[in-house]
Parts: structure tokens; sequence; C-alpha cells
């Protein structure tokens, strides 16, 4: 019984050891995966400014195309950045007329952090705790946010980490929902964007992160005013770092962080995302207007539509790429206003397409050099048309969005595979050895 235990103890060990391995290769794999597309940005990309972060990523918000990256995807202290995933999940799980309770648990801060003055037993409409959050960075809403959401803070912070992989994250480990300092709380310039990306695309969140200020005036269910202030100053009209462009965004700051800011800006139809780490003070605000004016100033947007005539399938069923098989009628649509986002060191004429069939037409992504830049959705116009279709001259394959899908499932699918494989054959050998003495001990008997 004795070595039945060892043995199967050792397999045990050797599984956990397998999924280990399995688990912490895939996590790699991404994070190389984001560094490699950063790193093929092509020569020729307009020149980018100096800043002073330690860590800066700049994003089209609309296609994830990245504009300019330094040492985008290395583990950051984020601090209250923290609060936009927060933000985000309290959005989607919960209505804006929910009523929070804070706990004694959700109002035990730290003395001297940022906070609203909320005490145990006191409620506040969950709508007026996202501007409490993201105003003026409360830490005790963050945490009375995650119990309503979830019924536990530890709970909560699960569901944070697995929201900012769902969006494609790549270096990120929160253990808490406020971003107050913890050595194993982090997170990347990168993998804020894509929750600003998301957060971007909430009009709710947008709007309500997007004010000046607000005042919570003493009603039934909280007898006391409570002004908040947005603590982003390129927000407030007043701030010498005012920016009519920023829509919303979050600041975030510790004294083993720095000075972190995510910004959210829209121009001329262009819309970024800038996320600056790691910064002195006042310098996060600088470093963020001139990846902004670098986007804005040397960046533009083109339409696919007016500018690719293979898109053109009424008048152009031959030369398209995306042969029709009888011409008379489009078989496909493609909106006229899907547009990419070009340097303008790049003239359209010099891009390359890549062709991929989706459930509801085609997906034609436009690179430049091997660097992908965005990508128009032609959809069928009708089922019959779908049935029509001829499959492409040549099939060439490529993720949907402007950065390449960074799962690289099939690849860890046959990594399990393999490990379990080897699992499977190490119990085997492992019973055999077991088995084998006790049967040479009975024939000795006889």
């Amino acid at each position: 019984m004795k070595r039945f235990i060892v043995c199967l103890l050792t397999v045990l060990y050797t599984f956990g050891l397998i999924l280990g391995a399995f688990t912490v290769s895939s996590q790699a794999a991404d994070k190389s995966e984001v560094d490699r597309v950063i790193s093929s940005i092509p020569a020729d990309w307009p020149s980018a400014p100096s800043i002073g972060a330690k860590a800066a990523i700049l994003m089209d918000a609309d296609s994830g195309e990245i504009l300019y990256a330094k040492n985008a995807t290395e583990a950051m202290y984020p601090a209250s950045t923290t609060k936009l995933v927060t933000a985000l999940l309290a959005a989607e799980n919960c209505s804006l007329s929910d009523i929070v309770d804070f706990s004694s648990k959700a109002v035990s801060i730290p003395s001297g952090s940022s906070h609203i003055g909320m005490r145990r037993g006191e409620q506040m409409v969950l709508k007026e705790c996202l501007l409490g959050l993201l105003l003026p960075s409360a830490n005790e809403v963050a945490n009375a946010l995650a119990e309503h959401v979830s019924g536990s803070i530890s709970e909560f912070v699960v569901r944070m980490n697995e929201k900012v992989y769902q969006l494609g994250g790549v270096n990120t480990v929160f253990t808490n929902a406020n971003g107050l300092h913890d050595e194993g709380h982090y997170t990347c310039a990168y993998d804020l964007a894509l929750v600003m990306q998301a957060f971007s695309r909430n009009d709710i969140l947008v709007n309500i992160a997007s004010q000046q200020s607000y005042v919570h005036h003493s009603d039934d269910l909280l007898p006391k005013d409570i002004p908040m202030t947005n603590t982003h100053m390129m927000i407030r009209s007043s701030s010498e770092y005012y920016n009519e462009n920023v829509v919303c965004g979050k600041t975030g700051h510790t004294a083993e962080s720095g000075y972190n800011l995510v910004t959210y800006a829209e121009k001329d139809g262009v819309r970024l995302i800038v996320v600056v780490m790691g910064c002195e003070n006042g310098t996060q605000y600088v470093s963020t207007q001139s990846l902004l004016d670098y986007g804005f100033n040397y960046f533009h947007l083109v339409l696919p539509a007016e500018l690719d005539s293979s898109l053109d399938f009424q008048s152009s069923f031959t030369s398209s790429s995306l042969a029709l098989p009888t011409p008379g009628a489009s078989l496909l649509t493609v909106d006229s206003s899907d547009s990419i986002l070009l340097p303008d060191t790049v003239t359209f004429d010099k891009l390359e397409k890549m062709i991929e069939d989706t459930d509801d037409g085609k997906l034609v992504t436009y690179v430049y050099q091997g660097y992908p830049l965005g990508s128009v959705a032609l959809s069928y116009s009708s089922e019959k048309a779908q049935n029509q279709l001829f499959v492409p001259e040549e099939e060439v394959s490529l993720q949907p969005n402007a950065v390449p899908n960074l799962s690289m499932l099939d690849g860890y699918l046959i990594l399990m595979i393999l490990g379990m494989l080897a699992f499977l054959i190490l119990f085997i050998r492992l019973m055999v050895l077991w088995i084998r003495p006790r049967k040479k001990k009975k024939h000795t008997l006889k």
C-alpha cells in the first residue's frame, strides 16, 4: 500500500508540473507574440517623440493598431489605474440604480489614501459609486463595488484577472480592486490599453469618467454632501494640462508605482489610447500630450471602400481578388465608413491585403511590410449570396484584429495532449513497477 501511495503522489506531482508548465508557457508565448508584433513596426514609421515614462503605449482605439510602444509588456505597478477594470465589471454586471452597501471591510483603507469619506453601514447608488471610483479615485468605493458584484473582494479579484485575459492581456495579476500597493499586484501598459479600449466602448462609463466634477447632495439614502473632482488634469478645463481632445481616463499613483496615466482622446474621427507608467510627477501629462500629438499629427484615417477598387464588386468582378461567380449583383457589401489608420509616411497603394473567411463574409486586413494596420469586414448581402461565393484563389490566413490573435490555441492544445500522453505513459509505467514484484512473490510460494 505504501508503494502505491508513493507512486500515486509521484504521478500527481508530475502532472502538476506538466500543467504548470503549460500555463506558464501559454502566458509567456502571448507576451512574446506581442513583443514580436511591436518589434516589427516598420523602419520608415514616423519618428516618435522621446518621453520620460518607464513604459508607454499609443494605440488606435478602433483597430488595436500599436502606433508606439516602450516596454509595453513589462510588469509595472498600476496603482489606481486598476479601477478601470473594477468599473468595467461593475457596469457590465449591475444596474446603475443598484444600492451598494459599505461594509466595515470595504471602508478599512490605509490612512491618507484616496477616499470620499464613506463609513460602515452607509449606502450609495451604484452610478454615484462609479463617479466616486473614477473621479476622485475612492478606494473604499472600489472595495464596496467588489463586494456588491461578487460577494467578496477575493472573488471579485478572480473575475478581474479573468476579464483582463479575456480582453487579450498578457502580463497582469491583480490582488485587490483598488490598486493599493501589493508586491504581487501588477500589469503592463499593453494590458491597460486593452482595458481602456473596452472601457471606451461603454458609453455609460465614458460619460461618467469624462465629467470634471460632481456633487452628491444629501438625500434620504445618504444624508451628507460629497463633492467629487476628476483627478485627470487633462480633462479639467482649469488645468495647465487641459486638452480639449481628451475624453476620459484614469490616474494612478503610489510611491512604488510612480505616476501612471491612462487616456482616451478623439480628434477628427481618430480615436487614440495612451498609457504611460512609472513617470515623475507632472511628466505623465507631458508624455501623454507628446504621444497624442504624435498620433493625431502623423497618422490619418483612410477609407478602403473609396481607395480599394477590388472592394467594388459591381464594377470590378474580374480584377477583384475576391472574384464573384456571376456579374450583375453584389454578393458582398462593405461598410463605406470602415477606416484604417495610416502613417503619413505610407501611401495606400503600398499596402498589401490579407484575406480571411469569416462566418458572416470576409475580412480584408491591410498590412505594410508585414505590419497589420487595420481591417474592413465584407458581409454577405444574403444567404443565397453566401452559398454562391467562390473560395479565394489564394488562401491567406491572418487574425482578424490589427494585432494578430495572441492565443495560439492550436499550439497549446498540442502541448496539452503531449503532456497528457506523457502523464499516461508514466502512470502505466509506475503501476507496472508496483504490480510486478507482488507477482514474483506469489510464484515463489507455489
